[in-house]
């Protein structure tokens, strides 16, 4: 197979009929992904899991649910740090988002569905249940294959059912001449690995290790998959975590879903993964207690800092 790249960007094919376990392609798979991540924190994922009339409903549904009053959408309160409503930011005036914790479980996401209509809106909790599963099968063949690749198949059930998603719903409102064109400022995320999925408005961008930055054209089947900083303390930071943002260009909306996967438990580096030429580096740490560092830390540069060293560091 081998790994693709766009605009220097790496392009991994999941949606090969023949990958399947023991195949070349699959072996490749894993390769493609592992020198991906280990380069880039980041590669896109051609996945073409959702029809082109279930892409459509996702992005109607996306505006129906923006277009509901600000006295609503604020109802989506949750105490974790960008798991809530997001929106009338001074700094961020383009940025609005929602969040939807466990949306795998159809009851997360009537319970949010029922915030936002108290009449009912059934579609809306189909459609964003489904894509959360479609996506989160997505995030278990990433993982599976990249433990493949390390040897470490053996560790890869009980990550699986560690893990638990948030999904990220998000509106990036079209540039005005007088303002800013920044909708998210250059940050890692705190996730284990983040995937994003967008309409066909540009806008994401992500850096290298080498400071250039690499601009995402999205197209229908293309997924972002991308390294947190919560991944790369338990790569033992053979992967870096990806330090993105989004910049809006033009006239038009820009909506776009992150699931977000975080891991129950304590998390540690494996020990495959500790060698004289990658010691440990990272203690044993618990994903939700970094979220409540992080969002206590009154550093207003821990943005650009690796708070895991300062949280968990060696």
């Amino acid at each position: 197979m081998g790994l693709e790249t766009a605009s220097k960007f790496p392009i991994v094919d999941l949606s090969m009929e023949d990958l399947k376990p023991g195949t070349s392609c699959w072996r490749s798979a894993c390769n493609d992904i592992r020198v991906a991540l280990e380069e880039y924190g980041s590669f896109v994922a051609v996945y073409d899991k959702l029809s082109v009339d279930f892409r459509k409903k996702v992005f109607d549904a996306l505006e129906e649910l923006f277009d509901l009053p600000v006295e609503t959408k604020m109802k989506n309160v949750n105490p974790k740090p960008a798991h809530g409503y997001m929106g009338k930011i001074s700094v961020l005036p383009l940025h609005e988002g929602m969040g939807i914790e466990y949306p795998t479980n159809i009851e997360e996401c009537e319970n949010f569905t029922k915030l936002m209509w108290p009449q009912g809106n059934d579609q809306f909790c189909e459609i964003a249940h489904t894509y959360a599963n479609i996506v989160a099968e997505l995030q278990q063949l990433v993982m599976r294959l990249l433990f493949e690749s390390y040897g470490i198949e053996k560790h890869y059930e009980n990550h699986k059912e560690s893990t638990t998603y948030l999904l990220r719903l998000l509106k990036y409102s079209k540039l005005q001449t007088d303002r800013t064109n920044v909708a998210f400022k250059g940050h890692t995320d705190k996730s284990l690995v983040s995937i994003l999925h967008s309409n066909h408005v540009k806008g994401l961008e992500l850096r290298t290790k080498d400071g250039e930055w690499l601009h995402f054209e999205p197209s229908p089947t293309s997924f972002v998959v991308i390294s947190g900083d919560a991944f790369m303390a338990w790569s033992n930071e053979r992967i870096p975590s990806c330090y993105h943002r989004v910049n809006m260009e033009g006239e038009e909306v820009r909506y776009a879903l992150g699931m977000f996967a975080f891991l129950n438990g304590m998390i540690q580096t494996p020990e495959e993964l500790i060698d004289d030429e990658h010691p440990l580096q990272y203690k044993p740490f618990d994903h939700q207690g970094l979220l409540r560092f992080y969002q206590s830390s009154t550093d207003p540069g821990k943005g650009d800092r690796n708070i895991m060293k300062v949280y968990c560091g060696v």
